[in-house]
């Protein structure tokens, strides 16, 4: 039997907040924890998905009300859980435990996000160091409804200061990381500039790009249908691009595919509506304009299955069309994309800009 492939991703390991944007109030990184300073306060994940495991742990949530968001928009919305001395409770139930917990413990909880038509979220929680005496030893589980057909980030919101949140990871099944923490094992450097200093690295699981022109960079292997996701970072008027079906020689973005990355706001030039941020580039134009600020990390999600293809930023869809359709290819009267390869590699782009990436996974997909 196959092993199902798995997506492991840290969203905090303690040191800094890099991984979340601040919405309200403040919060800060103390003795290995996310640290709710000023309230009323709320904090997302730079991290989008739709199916998924997160696991963390919290303390401290006696005083006002604090709550965990799975699928939220940018800044609201999402399916709620309370976070309280008494477990992990999904919005409008009543705790299973009575036992309220000491501040100064932790609660570990675990909440998987169905991916089926009706199927119920999975909620675990356990007081991590719980003993004989406490009585609560075993995990206590619930099932909850959950919307499906949604996706987005996580947020944690709290109305008063206190709450203590840690060891925050996701899990994504059939996902595989396309680069570990520290090389680019699994990828090559086409035509670099100078192969003694090459352009790209590695740094600590942060892919970047040093802005010297060195080409781009590639997957070893080919893929056909798949499902990628990634987060990005460009500066103010930055320009990068991700290569789908890419080939090694020629035009990628007149033989394959290009998705642009674009500081839409600040790029200086003029700009098609098939070249902005998110478009299939010269092809396909976004069907709505979503903010993908600069200076921040964006994620963003393709699904390439034969000529469908649809393209996901910062949880909001941009379009799902096909690409044999004339009236959506802008760029029809000259090189179709349904004319496109069909398989290839993944590449992203450098385009004489510092770009980041991180998080780059992808799920191949089979009938």
């Amino acid at each position: 039997m196959t092993e199902l492939a798995m997506a492991t991703m840290a969203l905090f390991g303690g040191a800094d907040l890099d991984d979340w944007m601040t919405i309200a109030g403040q919060w800060t990184a103390s003795n290995e924890a996310m640290v709710c300073t000023q309230a009323p306060a709320s904090i997302r994940s730079t991290y989008e998905s739709d199916h998924v495991l997160i696991t963390f742990e919290y303390r401290r949530s006696s005083e006002g009300v604090n709550r965990m968001f799975l699928n939220s928009k940018m800044t609201t919305g999402g399916t709620s859980f309370l976070l309280t001395p008494r477990g992990v409770v999904p919005e409008g139930r009543e705790p299973a435990s009575s036992h309220a917990f000491d501040d100064d413990r932790w609660i570990y909880v675990a909440i998987e996000a169905p991916h089926g038509s009706g199927e119920e979220a999975l909620v675990t929680w356990l007081q991590t160091n719980a003993t004989a005496d406490d009585g609560n030893i075993d995990p206590n589980v619930t099932t909850c409804p959950f919307p499906t057909g949604q996706r987005g980030f996580i947020r944690f919101e709290a109305t008063k200061p206190g709450l203590e949140i840690r060891k925050i990871h996701v899990i994504e099944a059939g996902f595989t990381n396309l680069f570990d923490d520290t090389s680019l094992d699994g990828w090559e450097i086409v035509r670099p500039a100078d192969p003694d200093d090459p352009g790209w690295v590695n740094d600590d699981g942060e892919v970047r790009c040093r802005s010297r022109r060195s080409s781009w960079l590639r997957t070893l292997r080919t893929y056909d249908d798949f499902v990628l996701r990634l987060e990005y970072k460009i500066p103010p008027a930055g320009n990068s691009g991700v290569f789908l079906r890419a080939p090694i020689e020629g035009r990628v973005s007149r033989i394959g595919m290009e998705v642009q990355l674009l500081d839409d706001l600040a790029f200086r030039g003029e700009i098609k509506p098939a070249q902005h941020c998110g478009s299939i580039y010269d092809g396909i134009a976004p069907q709505v304009r979503v903010p993908a600020p600069a200076n921040a990390w964006n994620a963003i999600e393709v699904l390439c299955h034969g000529k469908r293809i649809r393209t996901t930023l910062n949880s909001i869809e941009l379009y799902d069309a096909m690409l044999d359709n004339a009236e959506l290819d802008t760029n029809s009267h000259r090189r179709p994309l349904a004319t496109r390869r069909t398989v290839g590699f993944i590449g992203l782009q450098d385009h004489a800009w510092p770009v980041r990436f991180r998080r780059v996974r992808i799920k191949e997909l089979t009938e």
